[in-house]
């Protein structure tokens, strides 16, 4: 059985023994040339509590450790004095387990501390590229990804560089924005960075890479941001439409083809390029449209025109792609020629405004006149668009109006005449006594 044996203090540090600290020696380590190496302890008394709950004061034996390893006997009698001090206050920990526990919780919430503000030290390039990048790859559209690039690569990481997210101000924001300013870029462009910009913000924030909000959401920044107006005044009227459709079928019959569905279900271009064949639907006359900007998927009703189209092109297998590139692949943009044709039939001569040019969007804008025209809804157009809010559907608000005013014209014509023939009473009569 192990012999224990006071630790004694040496000469230098006075006569007499370390109290409550006794050691043991190894049977055959040496902790120097001549001494045994030794295992010290604290050796008190203090309140055990037993299996049935009740409290009794009890020796208390507890080990440092081997002088070895690092441990003196100065070290446990400081600790013995650290807990015995406790004890009389009743503040702090009262065994060296609780002083232990106590060190460390310490130890790990300065971990936790300094691995935080790492964490906080990070700047918006390397949270973008290391962090944020690779988790839109999968989740977005390639040309999702591609525009958030874009964004940052030319726009903000030039401002912000090598700069802690949690350092980017007021400042940084506001240099981004002069800088496509003085480019002269457009309103809705620099609403797109800025969008990408507080996505990609709002991200770290929940990674626990910044703790404040993005200063692009300060009402500072957002009332000078530029107004964004970007809705197309242009609608095919049926001559143009027809004189396209016939230019385009000479170049291109896909480029036609998409043109037709476009003008006739009201498809974006996206829409067009991502458009499977299990998503066509002959029987009850629709196209399911699962790829949708909104990401939310949508019915279409088909027309007889698009209808008999798309049968002509000998439909595929489910998931093979409507409209593919020379490779047999999913079509990634739209070739020039719309724009050739569009400039050789003179529809855009002398116009600067781009909102009242001709695009390949016009025929998605000529398709929502059509309907409003023929005494569609803005409530029902704006599910067949695929819009995110009726909000958006509104724009075209002023062609329901026209109708409206002409609807009003005549009614009051119709009132006139019935006045004029005698068939009205007039209103004044009614209440006469």
């Amino acid at each position: 059985m192990a012999k224990w044996h006071k630790a004694q203090r040496a000469k230098r540090d006075g006569d007499g023994y370390y109290l409550g600290v006794k050691y043991r020696e190894h049977g055959s380590r040496k902790m120097d040339a001549i001494h045994l190496d030794r295992y010290y302890v604290l050796n008190y008394w203090w309140w055990k509590e037993g299996k049935d709950g009740s409290r009794k004061k009890r020796t208390i034996t507890e080990g440092v450790g081997w002088h070895t390893e690092g441990h003196s006997p100065q070290e446990a009698a400081d600790l013995y004095a650290k807990i015995r001090q406790n004890q009389k206050s009743g503040d702090g920990p009262c065994t060296l387990a609780e002083l232990r526990e106590e060190a460390e919780q310490e130890r790990i919430a300065e971990a936790t501390k300094q691995r935080r503000q790492k964490r906080l030290s990070i700047s918006f390039s390397d949270y973008f590229n290391r962090h944020y990048l690779p988790e839109i790859k999968q989740a977005n559209k390639p040309e999702t990804v591609k525009k958030t690039e874009q964004h940052v690569n030319v726009w903000i990481e030039p401002v912000v560089k090598e700069i802690p997210m949690r350092e980017i101000g007021l400042e940084h924001v506001k240099k981004i924005r002069a800088n496509m300013n003085k480019v002269n870029r457009s309103a809705r462009t620099i609403q797109y960075v800025f969008i990408s910009f507080n996505a990609i913000w709002g991200a770290a924030k929940e990674d626990g890479f910044v703790d404040v909000e993005s200063p692009a959401k300060k009402r500072s920044f957002r009332k000078n941001m530029p107004k964004v107006d970007n809705r197309r005044e242009r609608f095919l009227t049926q001559n143009e439409e027809q004189k396209l459709l016939e230019a385009l079928v000479k170049r291109s019959q896909q480029l036609h083809d998409m043109a037709v569905l476009s003008v006739e279900c009201g498809l974006r271009r996206g829409e067009l390029f991502s458009l499977t064949w299990d998503c066509v639907d002959f029987e009850s006359e629709t196209l399911h449209l699962m790829r949708t900007k909104s990401a939310k998927s949508r019915w279409v009703p088909l027309t007889q025109k698009a209808k008999y189209l798309l049968k002509g092109l000998n439909p595929g297998l489910p998931g093979e792609f409507v409209f593919t590139d020379r490779f047999g692949k999913q079509l990634a943009a739209l070739s020039n020629t719309f724009e050739k044709v569009v400039t050789e039939l003179g529809l855009n001569n002398g116009i600067t405004d781009s909102k009242k040019k001709v695009v390949f969007h016009t025929f998605r804008h000529s398709y929502a006149s059509n309907f409003l025209k023929a005494g569609g809804s803005l409530y029902a157009l704006s599910k067949l668009m695929g819009h995110s809010s009726i909000t958006v559907t509104e724009r075209y608000g002023h062609l329901v109006n026209d109708d409206l005013v002409a609807a009003s014209k005549q009614m009051e014509a119709h009132r006139a005449s019935e006045l004029s023939e005698g068939k009205v009473i007039p209103i004044t009569k009614v209440y006469e006594v």
